[in-house]
Parts: C-alpha cells; sequence; structure tokens
C-alpha cells in the first residue's frame, strides 16, 4: 500500500492531537505553520501601525512567541505531569518590560494563540482565524474614520490677550478644553484639546498679537 503526501500530514496531525512521540515530520510542519501565520501577523502590524515609532524589535518578539510556544505546547501535549510542571516553572517567571501600545498586548497574545494552536495541530483554526483577524484589523484601520479630528493647540501668549483667546478657542472649535496651563510674569504657556479643525479660528489667532502657537494633530493614547 502506497503512502502519500496527505497520509504523513494526517498521521502527524493526529500525533500532535494525541500527545505521542512526536517525529520530526510533526515538528516541522507546526513550526513551518507557525512561522506561516507569524509572518501574515508582522505584515498586518507593519501595515496598520499607527503609533509614534514602529519597533523591528517588536516584529521579531512576535514571530518568536508564536515559535517558542508552539515548542512549548508539543513538549507537554498530552503529558499531565509536563502540563504541572511547567505550570509551576512559569510561575515564577516576570515580565518586566512596559506594553505603551494597548494594541500591542494584542499582537502579543495573538502570536501566542497560534502557537498554541498548531501546537496541538488545530492548524485549520490558526490559519483560518489569523486571516479573519487580518482583514478585520485591515478594515479597521482603512475604512474606519473617526468623525471629528482630535488636536492639541499649544499656545505661548501674554496675560492682556488671555480672555480673548480663550473666546476664540471656545466659539470655533467644536469642542475644547484646557489641558495644561502655566503661568510665569504674566506669560501663559497653555495647552487645549480641540476637536474639528477650524480655519476661521486659525486666522483669528494669527491676529491676535504677541502670541505664538501651534496646531499639534494627536491620538488620544499618545
Amino acid at each position: 500500500m502506497n503512502t502519500t503526501f496527505q497520509d504523513i500530514i494526517n498521521s502527524s496531525l493526529i500525533n500532535l492531537q494525541q500527545g505521542t512521540s512526536v517525529g520530526i515530520i510533526e515538528i516541522i510542519l507546526s513550526l513551518v505553520i507557525t512561522l506561516f501565520c507569524s509572518a501574515i501577523i508582522i505584515f498586518t502590524y507593519k501595515n496598520t501601525y499607527q503609533g509614534v515609532l514602529y519597533q523591528k524589535g517588536f516584529a521579531t518578539t512576535l514571530v518568536m512567541a508564536g515559535l517558542v510556544t508552539t515548542s512549548v505546547i508539543m513538549v507537554i501535549s498530552g503529558n499531565l505531569v509536563l502540563s504541572l510542571g511547567m505550570v509551576g516553572a512559569l510561575s515564577i517567571v516576570r515580565f518586566r518590560a512596559a506594553i505603551k501600545d494597548p494594541m500591542d498586548i494584542m499582537y502579543i497574545f495573538w502570536a501566542i494563540t497560534v502557537g498554541i494552536a498548531n501546537g496541538v495541530a488545530y492548524i485549520k483554526i490558526s490559519l483560518v482565524a489569523t486571516i479573519i483577524i487580518s482583514i478585520i484589523l485591515f478594515i479597521m484601520n482603512n475604512r474606519i474614520i473617526v468623525a471629528t479630528d482630535v488636536y492639541l493647540l499649544s499656545l505661548k501668549h501674554n496675560e492682556s490677550n488671555n480672555s480673548n483667546i480663550a473666546e476664540i478657542i471656545e466659539t470655533n472649535f467644536d469642542k475644547s478644553k484646557l489641558k495644561m496651563q502655566s503661568i510665569k510674569n504674566g506669560n501663559y504657556d497653555s495647552i487645549y484639546e480641540v476637536r474639528g479643525r477650524s480655519d476661521k479660528a486659525i486666522k483669528m489667532l494669527n491676529q491676535v498679537n504677541d502670541i505664538e502657537f501651534s496646531l499639534i494633530s494627536y491620538e488620544n493614547n499618545v
């Protein structure tokens, strides 16, 4: 009876799922699928990233997180003693890396989930879930538009025109909020959060004497 490549793949998946002795073919298959899914994750991360500075090192971390998780799951799969031992070993590990962007947590969890799924040969789940999540992120990044843009308005002015500036901001932007203000020797440093770009407000501020201002586009998580 001839053994086809599909038979080898099916046998490998059964071995992984049942936690029996894992061969070289099973290990390579799981790691290759994890690497493929990780490539999709990195592509999505790079092309939907909206932070200040894209970090190549974090993208590498996502790949390694998936591969290492797959390896760990293959080691403990189907073995209760090893599973309990691994839980005990990992419980003493403390991670101190600061996560600045909440989306980074999602990407780390995504990579680990792919690693877990491929470690127990749930390859269809990892592939389908990875593709669907990637598509959703691209749609949300490119199609969903915030109704009102948010800006930071930074101003330097003197006390004599403070009330005039406040009135211009309150009446010409959709919404405004004073975030910070410092006063020294009659000179004001003010920062407002304003919604909706107003060319009229910018024109009126340009007509005020002894003022310097900047309108900065920003996101609430920066």
